[in-house]
Formats: C-alpha cells, sequence, structure tokens
C-alpha cells in the first residue's frame, strides 16, 4: 500500500477521518489506519463505517484486514491495531 497511514487518536473526529479515508480511497483504492488504545480504535471503526457511506455513491464497498503492529512511541515498544482498507472484489459483498 502506497498510502500514508492515518492515525487515529482517542479525541479524533470520526467524520473527518472517515473523509480522509474515502480521499485515499478514491486516489489509491486503498487506506491504511491506525490507532493505539480502546477508543481510539472505537473512533477508527465507526471511521470506516462513516467512510463506506462516502463511497458507496462511487461503487465501492469497503473491506478490511486488521493487524497488531509493534511501534515505538516516547522511547517505549507500544501495540497499536492497523486497518488495511480496501475495495472489495466484485460479486464478494455479504448482505
Amino acid at each position: 500500500m502506497s498510502s500514508k497511514v492515518l492515525r487515529v487518536a482517542s479525541g479524533s473526529h470520526p467524520y473527518l477521518v472517515a473523509g480522509a479515508i474515502a480521499g485515499q480511497m478514491r486516489e489509491n483504492g486503498c487506506s491504511q489506519t491506525q490507532a493505539i488504545g480502546t477508543n481510539a480504535v472505537y473512533r477508527m471503526l465507526k471511521a470506516v463505517i462513516i467512510a463506506q457511506q462516502y463511497v458507496t455513491d462511487d461503487g465501492m464497498h469497503l473491506a478490511f484486514v486488521p493487524e497488531f503492529v509493534g511501534i515505538i512511541v516516547d522511547n517505549q515498544d507500544r501495540t497499536a491495531v492497523r486497518l488495511n482498507i480496501c475495495t472489495q472484489m466484485p460479486g464478494t459483498r455479504s448482505e
């Protein structure tokens, strides 16, 4: 993925993050988001759901693959949740 990783914090506004996700999806066909902590992960997931609404008219159906990634924050090892977001293959969408 060539998109910039969108870092989501517990104070991030989901609608703004969703707009950034939708923009990356339209431009690159993929997006990555990353968060540390339960509130940040919740806001990240909410943003993906909102982003789906933003790109529906473009014929996109979003799917993501979650993963844990190790990062260093303030010289401490931390574990973040990263979502690799892409468009779902036609015909595989479950209703």
